[in-house]
């Protein structure tokens, strides 16, 4: 055995040796690459997508919650001429005012849309129950709205008392 490296390039027993890498260790690399980025490509796409979401519906509870409290501190007076007949103060879906959209980031006013009721209890009239909810248009055409409504109670006094309802 010949253990001098003058006569073979520098390498012992005859190799030569190799400078670079081949062509399939490049694409397998770069091959794994892109599959690395893709999938990072789609984690910020679905943190994007949801962060979104969340927007919407912060935007969508504050809004409700507006509007209930907003009812219900309103005067006796109010709730004794509005809402002492349900077919006065009809249970319906309308569309929120433009200067309250711009929390909910690319929906248009038309895509977001608010429930209020006011209900009263009892005979003669005791209390009414205010119930709001918002719903919002996805981009894939379906609806989202609140997991749970608000619902308070007004009681039929002078000061206003507020109540949870079940």
């Amino acid at each position: 055995m010949n253990w001098s490296t003058d006569s073979n390039n520098g390498c012992r027993h005859g190799l030569s040796r190799r400078s670079g890498f081949s062509l399939v260790e490049l694409v397998f690399t770069s091959s794994i690459s892109l599959v690395l980025i893709l999938v990072l490509f789609e984690a910020l796409l679905f943190c994007r997508r949801s962060a979104a979401h969340m927007r919407c519906r912060l935007a969508a509870d504050t809004y409700a919650f507006d509007v209930a409290w907003d009812v219900f501190n309103r005067q006796t007076r109010w709730f004794d001429n509005n809402a002492d007949n349900p077919t006065n103060f009809p249970a319906t879906w309308t569309q929120i005012q433009a200067a309250r959209a711009a929390a909910f980031a690319g929906i248009s006013t038309n895509d977001i849309q608010c429930f209020l009721s006011v209900r009263p209890n009892g005979t003669p009239i005791t209390s009414w129950e205010i119930m709001t909810d918002v719903r919002w248009r996805q981009p894939n055409g379906g609806w989202v709205q609140l997991p749970q409504p608000y619902r308070l109670e007004r009681h039929c006094v002078n000061r206003n008392y507020f109540r949870n309802a079940p």
